[in-house]
């Protein structure tokens, strides 16, 4: 069971003891509570906020790389395409 404690629960115990018909079943639905520990080994707000240089880096590169492709793709295309209007308009 996730965040459930280590320990077993005295209703538990009591329902082995005592057998099954004698625990309410609402007691043994109750849901496990997550344990103080596992907050406090969360890293603190500070220490969530940094932002590591290769973070930067990766966000520039990909960004700025794709779209330069994109624009000298864009930009061949179009001289190529006005050489080949250019090379039918010339005559012989």
């Amino acid at each position: 069971m996730a965040f459930a404690p280590n320990q077993v629960p005295e209703v538990a115990k009591a329902a082995f003891v005592k057998g099954a018909a004698a625990v309410p079943v609402a007691a043994l639905a109750a849901p496990a509570f997550a344990m103080d520990s596992i907050v406090e080994a969360l890293p603190s707000t500070s220490l969530s906020l940094e932002v590591q240089f290769g973070a930067y880096l990766a966000v520039l590169l990909g960004t700025f790389l794709p779209a330069l492709f994109l624009i000298n793709l864009f930009i061949s295309t179009e001289t190529r395409k006005a050489g080949k209007e250019d090379a039918l308009k010339d005559e012989f």
